[in-house]
């Protein structure tokens, strides 16, 4: 994804994250439901993701829950994302909870930031004439 893609993204009011991907992890989770008192089983990934927020570096945790009988090995499968690069990760809902920043992931797949480089000092000059 651009940098005009992300724009757009944002500007047609897409809840997303930018972040430098860490990891993820698959695990079982599960709850009762109330009503009927079954136990509810799926499998959730975690991700770990790394964000300036409010001027500093801080970690993000990122769920995404699998539905329909998916194991924690068909979850594993879909972790290919390279370590240290930026993603642009599209969010159904986040919270921050004693001091933890979370959320919720959308249906989209996460997508590669791809950021065109820019000169950080003045360009280089020629030598001087003799």
């Amino acid at each position: 994804m651009t940098t005009d893609e992300l724009l757009r993204q944002v500007l047609q009011g897409n809840l997303i994250l930018v972040g430098e991907y860490r990891g993820s992890h698959a695990e079982m989770a599960g709850y009762v439901d109330k009503k009927s008192g079954q136990a509810i089983r799926s499998v959730r990934a975690i991700h770990l993701v790394e964000c300036v927020w409010y001027d500093r570096v801080d970690r993000v945790l990122l769920m995404q829950y699998f539905g329909g009988g998916a194991t924690l090995e068909q979850a594993a499968a879909t972790f290919r994302y390279e370590r240290g690069r930026k993603y642009v990760f599209y969010l159904e809902s986040f919270k921050r909870e004693r001091g933890q920043l979370t959320g919720r992931l959308a249906g989209w797949d996460p997508e590669p930031l791809e950021i065109s480089e820019e000169a950080v000092g003045s360009p280089r000059g020629e030598p001087p004439p003799f």
